[in-house]
């Protein structure tokens, strides 16, 4: 893939990574081309696979979300479909990734405060067993790979 992108592209993929709302006349004037030649980049870039999607990020705390957890999920014998669909429709689960190892999933969850860990905990208890850690701060927040 990386062969596939020119400065240009590259450009254009920082400025969009600061703000995925930058105007097409802006984002033009940044890269020192026209605003026909950025929609046709952008659209090859989204065409090819590298844009995928375009996002608005929450502040989970403008929600009442004080607290993100981390959970280790292993599943029981037998459970890990089970176990799957009840993460899926968790909605306090926001990312979850299936995992190699002891572990079949790593999930991060919001919290509105401690009191709340417990009782989303025990709803997983027939299919598998936890271990959880709060998340003090995050250094590195979710980035893009290196282009």
């Amino acid at each position: 893939m990386r062969s596939v992108l020119d400065d240009l592209d590259r450009t254009i993929l920082g400025v969009l990574l600061r703000d995925g709302r930058v105007s097409w006349k802006d984002l033009a004037a940044d890269a020192g081309v026209s605003p026909p030649t950025i929609r046709d980049r952008v659209k090859r870039l989204q065409d090819i696979g590298v844009v995928q999607r375009f996002a608005v990020e929450l502040a989970p705390s403008a929600f009442g979300y004080t607290l993100e957890a981390v959970v280790r999920f292993r599943p029981l014998p037998g459970k890990r479909h089970i176990l799957e669909q009840q993460i899926r429709d968790t909605d306090r689960i926001v990312q979850c990734d299936k995992v190699t190892g002891e572990d079949g999933f790593v999930a991060r969850m919001f919290l509105k405060d401690i009191t709340e860990l417990d009782p989303l905990l025990e709803s997983f208890g027939r299919m598998a067993t936890t271990n959880t850690a709060i998340v003090k701060t995050s250094p590195v927040k979710m980035r893009p790979p290196p282009f």
